[in-house]
């Protein structure tokens, strides 16, 4: 009995890495506004890219509210480790958008975002930072005769050790461009891209195909409130190869691209089927590098409003991950982190929302900007997690970066993928606990769920292969004991579930 026990342990010590984390992060705890916009790996752990309000003292009884880029370094279990920030003097900082920022090999991180003024002007902003988050130096981009704006959405590090950051600019209506710099920030080449018949346009994403090719992907406004994406490829000097741009009737979501193993692009979007972005799904594409044209194309997710992938990208195995946003309708719009698999044609492999519940805040809304693979097979995800969806929000309440990690079936406790659930709560893990663990025979499942959370609970014992071995029907919060006499010894995972909404759960072991 007693190696017994020492070999289980041993495989829960083994799992560990599988169970997920949600992490809720408030900038020096001064309880303003922040928002992640890209997660990048870190050694042991993880760096989170956001967006901060801050205010600081500028004088004597004289205040300056600006915009920051945060850094919060994260553990491998999600732990904070720090948070470094920067921004320019009299300026606010802007990161950018979905998956905005790029690492550098051997440390360090690069951020081509945006600066603006006390008046309003925009200008690129680059941002070259340490390996520990420290700003090593930064460039601005834009309109010396300060007439038109230029605002930086992403940039990635290319394969000569420079950078290229592509966004919009006022030049005509609004226009796309792509600014091409050393590995010192120092300007190589600049140029403007746009579609005559358009009402406006502009890129928002960027990636590196071969021979130093670079991909941009945008929008493309045909008219005010109705707009098709935009792809296009240029050489490493930014001369354009070919452009396509597709959609449907109705406006499409932000286009976002990565290139997969076999040099063709994945695009990450929403589709829209009514005007005003009222009805929209999410929505996947492959496209062939060679000439634009469309290899397969996907919707995924039911028809909400401004429901769209942000961004993604192949895993090692071929699949593909992906993250976004979506709203809950009839109601109150209730925005929801969305997360999804899918094997490399487009199948849909599992689709879940996330969204974030504690005592504090009982209809948290929220959404994901970004999403990686982890070492551990499993994914994390960054976003932001806003304020209560009936406007009933707790005093000291803020907005806050939002990291969630979950294992490689979306799970945040392993096994939730067999129980028949679509959504998941992220941050109810202290409403559970079971005692004893290990057990014998028996154990008892406290919970303590927010007040908000009422009506009957399903527990499901879930094993190691996957099987859902026992379900029991538990009225509310306090204490059940479950009778375990018919599990064999072994791992088991806990998971307490509300109709379709996973809430909260835990490792069991019995002897």
């Amino acid at each position: 009995m007693r190696l017994l026990l020492i070999l289980l342990m041993l495989s829960v010590g083994s799992l560990a890495n599988c169970q997920g984390f949600n992490r809720r992060y408030d900038a020096f705890g001064l309880g303003t506004a922040q928002g992640g916009w890209n997660i990048e790996h870190r050694g042991q752990g993880y760096a989170a890219i956001s967006g901060s309000s801050d205010v600081d003292s500028i004088g004597p009884d004289l205040w300056l509210t600006h915009g920051s880029v945060l850094i919060t370094f994260l553990d491998d279990q999600g732990n904070f480790v720090s948070e470094h920030r920067s921004y320019r003097p009299y300026h606010s900082a802007f990161a950018g958008w979905s998956n905005c920022c790029d690492t550098i090999p051997g440390g360090g991180y690069v951020v081509g975002g945006a600066s603006e003024d006390t008046t309003g002007f925009d200008e690129v902003y680059l941002m070259r930072f340490d390996a520990n988050g420290d700003t090593l130096w930064t460039k601005v981009f834009g309109d010396p005769n300060g007439n038109q704006f230029w605002i930086g959405q992403q940039v990635k590090r290319t394969a000569d050790g420079g950078f290229v950051i592509v966004g919009f600019t006022e030049q005509g209506n609004w226009d796309g461009f792509a600014i091409k710099t050393d590995s010192d920030g120092n300007e190589q080449w600049r140029s403007t891209y746009y579609w005559s018949s358009a009402f406006s346009d502009g890129l928002a994403s960027v990636a590196l195909g071969a021979q130093g090719d670079l991909f941009m992907s945008g929008s493309r406004f045909l008219a005010d409130g109705t707009g098709d994406n935009w792809l296009q490829r240029t050489d490493s000097a930014g001369t354009l190869r070919w452009r396509v741009s597709w959609g449907g009737a109705y406006s499409e979501g932000s286009c976002n691209v990565s290139v997969g193993s076999d040099g063709n692009v994945f695009a990450f979007s929403g589709r829209g089927y009514t005007p005003s972005y009222t009805a929209m799904r999410a929505y996947l594409a492959k496209i062939d590098s060679a000439d634009g044209a469309i290899i397969w194309e996907k919707d995924y997710s039911p028809s909400k409003p401004f429901t769209q992938f942000a961004t993604g990208r192949e895993t090692s195995s071929g699949d593909i991950i992906a993250a976004g946003i979506t709203y809950e309708q009839p109601g109150p719009s209730i925005g929801k982190g969305l997360m999804a698999l899918t094997s490399s044609t487009g199948d849909s492999l599992w689709l879940y929302k996330y969204f974030y519940q504690d005592s504090i805040l009982v209809d948290g809304t929220g959404r994901f900007h970004d999403v990686l693979p982890t070492a551990d097979g499993g994914f994390i995800a960054a976003g932001a997690t806003y304020f209560s969806a009936s406007g009933n929000n707790p005093a000291g309440i803020s907005q806050d970066t939002w990291v969630v990690k979950v294992d490689g079936n979306g799970c945040i406790i392993p096994g939730c993928n067999n129980v028949g659930i679509t959504e998941q709560a992220t941050n109810l893990l202290d409403a559970f606990s079971i005692y004893p663990n290990p057990a014998h025979g028996s154990a008892t499942v406290q919970l303590s769920l927010p007040q908000s959370v009422a009506g009957a609970l399903e527990l499901m014992l879930v094993a190691m292969d996957g099987r859902v071995v026992q379900r029991e029907r538990l009225a509310g919060n306090g204490a059940h004991v479950l009778d375990l006499s018919q599990l064999g010894a072994g791992v088991y995972y806990a998971h307490i579930a509300q109709g379709g909404k996973w809430l909260t759960g835990g490792k069991l072991v019995v002897e």
